[in-house]
């Protein structure tokens, strides 16, 4: 951007140029999900859209399967783009798929690619069938010239006008527009580019937080969350409103309306989750410039603790990480991640690195010095002790209760750790 020049002149000197502070601006996306209400053949018509696309995803992911399980001569990888032209025959064969627009055929098949992409780079599974009931089909337009605001309504291709409660204004450049259901209601998600000013880098205050399942989180400051339990504490009622499902003959309406109860009461607990997290991850990208946090692989221990499983899940560990990662970064903060290894067992005050120091869920004493505090604080004021050198082995003090000795103990980092650090 041309920046205007600016005359200064001081006492005693000639008058000199000096040109200010370059702006620099941030192109960001945000997305913007709004409630619709279709009428009834609207919604005819998007429930006819989801099978179409169930149908084409399925095919397109059977024709890859089939053309990577041939010999490695013969092996064939296909692409968004080959696919794509292969659409065009298929809907002249296909009328109920050609009531589809071409564009959100196109997008579902671009999609398959990238969940394609994840499984060979190793970041996900393989991906799998879309079966009806369990997996809800989107409807993306990429185009911003195909569907538009019409006031305060969407106006989405081959559908018409879809009456919507714009409960809060747009920012920026509308880009995509995507139609989902979820249960018995269906929302428009519209991501639109925003132009930022860059944020200035903030590195003060700093806090640590230690993630548990009975507390949330425990900061390096002293502040603990206690965890909700919202699946806890609906796990009753969706019990009862399970069992009706299964008591239900199948194929008769009233088995798809227990179905609908259930997934209003999964869509419940997982709306009240996503409250308490966003509000929580708000907070702490607005009072602190530097996040510490353990780094964890959620989804392993998940699969390897069943018995944990649920409080993991019910906790939100990997969206609350996620929320704090991308709202410090709008407001010029900083998410740093350092090892996990033994922060239970590690003393915050002297170092040391003994089991026998966690004497319960919430009760640390060191039994070198005698440390006491709560367990989860403990843990988190050692997180905030390792962000200077989370590059570097993670170094304690081991104490032998047979020599009566200090050894020290090396502990292992996972690969890929920054080497940039704050310090504190």
């Amino acid at each position: 951007m041309n920046v205007p020049r600016v005359e200064t002149t001081r006492p005693g000197h000639r008058a000199c140029t000096t040109r200010p502070q370059r702006l620099y601006l941030m192109l960001t996306r945000k997305a913007f999900r709004y409630r619709v209400y279709p009428t009834p053949s609207q919604e005819a018509r998007l429930g006819e859209w989801e099978s179409a696309l169930r149908w084409l995803w399925n095919l397109a992911n059977e024709q890859r399967l089939m053309a990577l399980s041939r010999p490695r001569d013969g092996r064939k990888y296909y692409t968004a783009f080959d696919q794509m032209l292969e659409l065009t025959p298929l809907r002249a064969e296909a009328p109920w798929l050609a009531d589809v627009p071409r564009d959100v055929c196109a997008q579902l098949l671009i999609e398959l690619d990238q969940a394609w992409q994840r499984c060979f780079k190793r970041i996900a599974r393989q991906p799998r069938w879309k079966r009806k009931g369990r997996d809800f089909i989107s409807l993306t337009e990429p185009h911003p010239k195909m569907w538009r605001l019409d006031g305060s309504n969407i106006r989405f291709p081959k559908l018409g006008i879809l009456r919507t409660v714009l409960h809060r204004p747009l920012e920026g450049t509308p880009k995509t527009c995507t139609i989902k259901r979820d249960g018995d209601q269906w929302f428009a998600s519209i991501v639109c580019e925003i132009e930022l000013p860059e944020p200035a880098p903030r590195t003060e205050p700093v806090i640590a937080i230690d993630r548990g399942i009975v507390n949330v989180t425990a900061d390096s400051d002293g502040k603990i969350t206690t965890s909700p339990r919202f699946y806890e504490h609906a796990r009753k009622r969706l019990a009862r409103a399970q069992r009706t499902v299964s008591r239900r003959k199948k194929g008769s309406k009233n088995r798809e309306k227990a179905k609908l109860r259930v997934a209003r009461l999964h869509r419940k607990v997982r709306r009240q989750r996503e409250h308490f997290v966003h509000t929580l991850s708000a907070a702490y990208a607005k009072s602190h410039g530097i996040v510490v946090v353990e780094k964890l692989n959620t989804a392993g221990m998940v699969r390897a603790n069943r018995g944990l499983a649920r409080g993991i899940l019910d906790a939100g560990w990997g969206q609350l990480v996620e929320c704090l990662r991308y709202k410090l970064a709008w407001s010029g903060g900083t998410l740093v991640e350092v090892p996990a290894h033994y922060s239970s067992q590690t003393c915050s005050d002297c170092g040391i690195v003994d089991s026998k120091s966690r004497r319960s869920q919430s009760e640390f004493r060191c039994v070198a010095c005698g440390h006491a505090d709560h367990a989860d604080l403990n843990a988190a004021k050692v997180l905030k002790s390792r962000a200077n050198r989370s590059a570097l082995p993670v170094e304690g003090s081991s104490l032998d209760a047979h020599r009566s000795r200090k050894a020290k103990k090396k502990l292992r980092v996972p690969r890929g750790q920054s080497s940039q650090s704050p310090v504190l």
